[in-house]
């Protein structure tokens, strides 16, 4: 791997869990790659425990059918896939702690109100239109965001498709992030980085590039936030790192807004 590939590389910051995900939901149900993602999602939680051999053996195929399976999904072997029992407990804990809460619904409600209310105040109009015009004048759009953040950042790519604009989306498990290099001056990339990971990784990745940046966060440092073209920080003050109701439901509607903008503004070309 030469120097940029691997600064392109460092740009996906891999989740096997998601790119395990990605296998279950795209390949046959009793295909070998099914079965090994099946398998693998059912013992995540002691990867390391795992033996080759038994493996092979309760997934009916050989040693050099799992490090192939691991190589498809960017991993060098089963040692590799097998240093990612770590991402089990990370995962989990972002979960509890998200739904762990007294009178839930009440909670709930009163979050997404605080976050739609912060996200009021914090977008400006004027902000959405330039976000909006620097997107139809792009020759090409690249939205970079995680598996965790992309649900609402896929609702966008299809309804920016019946106005006429395609948009390409990167996760960490999806997606060519070979790309990213050839992007210019002529074109688009939105980083949506809840907490500012994404960000450094592209403004290290990507240190020459002329293309136009746009960056949207919770709550990354302003530092950061001040190294891009355009930037929107949805929360004013350090969120929890995690699953939080400002990324789940604050990134929604930031695109929401921004495709009602985008149609007020082109849907006559």
């Amino acid at each position: 791997m030469d120097g940029t590939d691997s600064r392109r590389s460092s740009i996906r910051h891999f989740s096997l869990m998601n790119s395990l995900l990605a296998v279950l939901n795209t390949s046959g149900h009793d295909s070998t790659e099914n079965v090994l993602a099946r398998y693998f999602l059912k013992h995540f939680d002691h990867l390391d425990r795992l033996n080759v051999y038994d493996v092979a053996e309760e997934c009916y195929t050989s040693r050099s059918g799992i490090r192939r399976f691991c190589q498809s999904i960017g991993l060098d072997n089963f040692s590799d896939l097998k240093s990612y029992t770590w991402e089990w407990e990370r995962h989990r804990n972002q979960f509890v702690s998200y739904a762990s809460h007294d009178r839930y619904r009440d909670y709930l409600t009163a979050a997404i109100g605080q976050t739609i209310e912060q996200v009021n105040r914090m977008v400006t109009d004027d902000f959405l239109d330039d976000f909006a015009r620097l997107l139809h004048d792009a020759e090409r759009v690249v939205i970079l965001t995680s598996d965790f953040s992309s649900m609402s950042i896929r609702q966008f790519q299809q309804s920016m498709l019946y106005l006429n604009k395609i948009v390409h989306i990167i996760t960490d498990s999806t997606g060519d992030i070979t790309q990213l290099g050839k992007l210019d001056a002529r074109d688009a990339l939105v980083v949506v980085s809840e907490h500012g990971n994404y960000a450094r990784a592209v403004q290290s990745a990507l240190p020459g590039s002329s293309v136009q940046r746009v960056l949207v966060t919770v709550d990354a440092p302003n530092k950061l936030v001040a190294a891009f073209d355009y930037a929107l920080r949805l929360s004013s003050e350090p969120e929890t790192p995690g699953r939080t109701a400002y990324a789940q439901y604050g990134l929604t509607y930031v695109f929401d807004l921004l495709y009602n903008r985008y149609f007020e503004l082109f849907s006559q070309d």
